[in-house]
C-alpha cells in the first residue's frame, strides 16, 4: 500500500486547522460606525436606524464619475429587517458597478459576508408602463438572516460618464441617520457651487482638493397627516460642477448657470421633434373635422392626445436622453409615448391647424417647491403644454403671460381630466415654460374651491325599528370630477361599487347597495354617481319612546383626523367645495325631541357651516365646507386641529325622535 510521507500529512492537518479556524470580518469602517456613540433620536417602534451613509466621488479630467459608496444600518425590530438591503444604481452602456461587497454582523458577533455570489442586476422602472430603460440597479438582500440588532453594511465602487455636471446627494430618506456625507474630488481647473436644501446651510470640511459635507444627527422624517411630501422634508444637497475652458471631454458636458440656459438647450430639441408632417396634418383635420369653434378644435386634439398610449422607452439618458421627446411623427405612428411624447405630438397637432403651443416641464407626484437659485432640469420630472388661446377661453386653467398673451395649460398624459383643467393638484407651483427667447420659470394657476367641488343629495325614509333606506346621488365638478372618473374606470363597474359600498359601511351597519350608476360628461368636467342602499338597526330605540339617529348618513370624502400632540410638520391643504343636503323621512307617530345644534365655523383657511330642521314630516340636514389651498406652520397647528375636531364632533351629533 503506498503511504503519504508524515512531512506531507503534517502540512495537510495544518491546512486543514488553518481552514476550520477561518472566520469572516467585516471591514474597520464598519465595526467603527457600529460602535459610534448614537446620537440620532428614535423611537420605539423605529425599524432601524441608519449608522453611516458615505459618497465619495473622483472626477476625473475628462468629467468622468468614479463614486465610492459606504453604507451601514442597525436593525431594530423585525419590520426592520427589509432595511438590510444595498442597492446601487447604474446606466447601461455609460456606467458599471465595478464591485460590490455587503456584510451582515450578527447579535452573536458571527459575520456574513455577501459578495458576487449574492448579487442581482435588476431593471428600474420610473413606472409600471416603463417599457424599457437603460436605469439598473445592482441588489444585494440580507433579509433572511437580518435579526433585531444585527448591523447591516455595504460598499460599492461605481463610475459613470454624462453631459450632465450636476450632483445631487441625500442625507437622509425616512429613517433616523446617526451621520451621513458626502465628498467630492475635483481635477486641476475645475470649480463648484453648491446648495443644501431643507436644511441650515452646511459648510464643507475642504482638505486639498476635496471637500466634504457632513450631517449628524438626523431624526426620523416619519409622515405626518395632510403634511409634505418627504422629498419637501429630507435634507439634500445638490452640487454644480464648473470644468476649466477647454478641459477635455468639458465641450460635451452641461454647466447651466441659468434658467435661461437650460431653455436654451432644450428648446430647439422640442421645435425640432414637433415638426409637421403630412400624416400630422391628415389626422389633425379628422380630429377636428365636427368641432364648431376654434376652443372645440383645441379640444378635440386634447382629447385625442390624452388616449394615445402611456408608454416609456428610457434611452441614451447619459447624454439627457430622457429629457428630449421623439419625434412627433413616429410617435403619431407607433401610437404611444411617455409624457414628453404625448405633450410634443399634440403640439404638432395644434401647430398645423395654426395654434401655437409651448411645453412646460413640471414636477408631478408631491407639493413640492422649486428652487429658483438652483437652475437644474433634474428638479423637475414631467411635461405638459401651454397652449395659446385668445379671450373667448375662459377656463381655469390659464395663465397669462408677460409676452405670450393667454396660455391654457393642459396635461396629456392625464386622460381623466378634460382641457381648461389643471390635471394634478399635487403639481409644484411652478414649470419651466421652453418658449425659446420667452423661456422663463411660470406660476401655475390655483383652482379655486369651485372648480374642485362635491355636491351631494340624499333621500331616505327612515322606519319605527331604525332601518333605513334611501339614495345617494353625488355630483362632481371640475378637478374632483377627474379623481372620481379615475376612480370608476380603474377600477371598473365591479370594483367601483365594492368601493361605494365600503365608503357607506363606514357610517351605515349592515348596509347592503343595491344599485351603483354613474353617468360621465367629460368635456364639461362633470361627474355623477347613485347608489341605492338599506341598513338595518341604523337608529337605536332607547326605553322603548326615542328614537336615536344621526342625521350625518354618510362621510365626507378624504377626511383625515388631526390628533393632539407636537407637530414637526406644516399641514398642506388644498382647494375644495363640499355640500350635502339630506332629506330623512321621519316615521309616523314621531316627534322631534332633540335636534343638533348648528354650526358655523370660519377661519382664513377654511369655512363649516351645518344645520338640521323640521319641514313637515322630514328632517333636512345640510352642511358645506369650503376649503382654500394654504400651507400652515407647525406652530398654528393646533388651529387647524380645533377647526377639524369642532367638524367631527357636530357631524357625531344625534338626533332625538320621541313616540307620541
Amino acid at each position: 500500500m503506498n503511504r503519504f510521507p508524515s512531512s506531507l500529512l503534517a502540512g495537510l492537518s495544518l491546512v486543514v486547522a488553518t481552514i476550520g479556524s477561518a472566520r469572516e470580518t467585516a471591514p474597520d469602517w464598519l465595526n467603527a460606525a457600529a460602535a459610534a456613540r448614537a446620537v440620532a433620536p428614535t423611537k420605539e417602534d423605529t425599524a432601524a436606524v441608519v449608522l453611516f451613509h458615505e459618497g465619495v466621488v473622483k472626477v476625473g479630467r475628462d468629467g468622468a464619475f468614479a463614486t465610492r459608496l459606504r453604507f451601514a444600518l442597525r436593525v431594530l425590530t423585525g419590520d426592520g429587517r427589509k432595511q438590510a438591503l444595498a442597492r446601487v444604481p447604474y446606466l447601461l452602456g455609460s456606467g458599471e458597478v465595478k464591485s460590490l461587497k455587503a456584510w451582515l454582523i450578527k447579535p452573536s458577533g458571527e459575520v456574513v459576508t455577501y459578495a458576487k455570489r449574492n448579487t442581482t442586476d435588476a431593471a428600474i422602472h420610473t413606472s409600471a408602463l416603463e417599457l424599457y430603460g437603460e436605469q439598473r440597479m445592482k441588489l444585494i438582500s440580507a433579509h433572511d438572516d437580518a435579526q433585531p440588532g444585527a448591523i447591516f453594511g455595504f460598499e460599492a465602487e461605481v463610475t459613470e460618464k454624462t453631459i450632465l455636471t450636476q450632483r445631487l446627494w441625500r442625507f437622509q430618506d425616512r429613517l433616523p441617520v446617526e451621520r451621513s456625507s458626502f465628498s467630492i474630488q475635483l481635477p486641476a481647473g475645475w470649480k463648484l457651487e453648491a446648495h443644501v436644501f431643507n436644511h441650515e446651510p452646511v459648510a464643507p470640511v475642504v482638505q486639498g482638493a476635496s471637500q466634504t459635507w457632513t450631517l449628524t444627527g438626523l431624526a426620523a422624517t416619519t409622515p405626518e397627516p395632510m403634511g409634505p411630501p418627504p422629498d419637501a422634508l429630507v435634507p439634500w444637497l445638490a452640487v454644480d460642477l464648473h470644468p476649466p475652458t477647454g478641459a477635455v471631454g468639458g465641450g460635451d458636458q452641461l454647466t447651466f448657470k441659468s434658467w435661461e440656459a437650460i431653455a436654451a438647450y432644450f428648446s430647439p430639441r422640442y421645435d425640432t421633434a414637433a415638426q409637421v408632417d403630412a400624416g400630422i396634418k391628415s389626422r389633425a383635420v379628422e380630429l377636428v373635422a365636427n368641432a364648431a369653434t376654434p376652443w372645440d378644435r383645441i379640444r378635440a386634439l386634447c382629447r385625442y392626445a390624452q388616449q394615445v398610449n402611456y408608454i416609456s422607452i428610457q434611452l441614451d439618458a447619459a447624454n439627457a436622453g430622457g429629457m428630449i421627446p421623439r419625434p412627433a411623427a413616429r410617435v403619431l405612428q407607433c401610437n404611444y409615448g411617455d409624457c414628453k411624447d404625448k405633450t410634443t405630438l399634440l403640439r404638432a397637432l395644434l401647430a398645423s391647424q395654426g395654434v401655437t403651443a409651448w411645453p412646460l416641464i413640471v414636477t408631478a407626484g408631491g407639493r413640492k417647491e422649486i428652487h429658483e437659485n438652483w437652475p437644474s432640469p433634474l428638479q423637475f420630472n414631467h411635461c405638459i403644454l401651454a397652449i395659446s388661446v385668445d379671450q373667448s377661453v375662459e377656463v381655469p386653467a390659464t395663465i397669462t403671460h408677460p409676452t405670450l398673451g393667454r396660455l391654457v395649460i393642459f396635461d396629456p398624459t392625464n386622460e381623466f381630466t378634460p382641457a381648461g383643467l389643471l390635471a394634478d393638484e399635487r403639481l409644484a407651483s411652478r414649470g419651466l415654460l421652453l418658449a425659446g427667447s420667452h423661456s422663463s420659470l411660470v406660476t401655475l394657476p390655483e383652482m379655486n374651491p369651485e372648480n374642485n367641488r362635491l355636491d351631494r343629495r340624499l333621500t331616505a325614509r327612515l322606519d319605527a325599528l331604525g332601518n333605513i333606506a334611501g339614495t345617494v346621488h353625488e355630483e362632481f365638478f371640475g378637478q374632483a370630477s377627474a379623481g372620481a372618473r379615475a376612480e370608476r374606470y380603474r377600477d371598473g363597474k365591479a370594483g367601483f361599487q365594492k368601493r361605494i359600498e365600503r365608503w357607506l359601511a363606514a357610517t351605515l351597519p349592515a348596509v347592503r347597495t343595491t344599485r351603483v350608476e354613474t353617468s360621465d360628461a367629460f368635456a364639461e368636467a362633470h361627474f355623477t354617481h347613485d347608489a341605492d342602499f338599506e341598513a338595518f338597526g341604523y337608529g337605536k330605540m332607547m326605553r322603548d319612546q326615542l328614537l336615536v339617529f344621526k342625521p350625518v348618513l354618510v362621510s365626507r370624502r378624504n377626511s383625515t383626523p388631526l390628533r393632539k400632540g407636537p407637530r414637526t410638520q406644516p399641514v398642506v391643504l388644498s382647494s375644495s367645495r363640499y355640500t350635502e343636503r339630506a332629506e330623512i323621512e321621519l316615521p309616523a307617530g314621531y316627534a322631534l325631541d332633540e335636534n343638533i345644534a348648528p354650526v358655523a365655523l370660519e377661519t382664513s383657511f377654511g369655512r363649516y357651516t351645518a344645520q338640521a330642521n323640521l319641514d313637515g314630516g322630514r328632517l333636512v340636514f345640510e352642511r358645506a365646507l369650503d376649503l382654500r389651498a394654504a400651507e400652515i406652520p407647525p406652530a398654528d397647528y393646533e388651529r387647524v386641529r380645533a377647526f377639524f375636531e369642532k367638524i367631527i364632533q357636530s357631524e357625531q351629533s344625534p338626533v332625538v325622535l320621541r313616540r307620541l
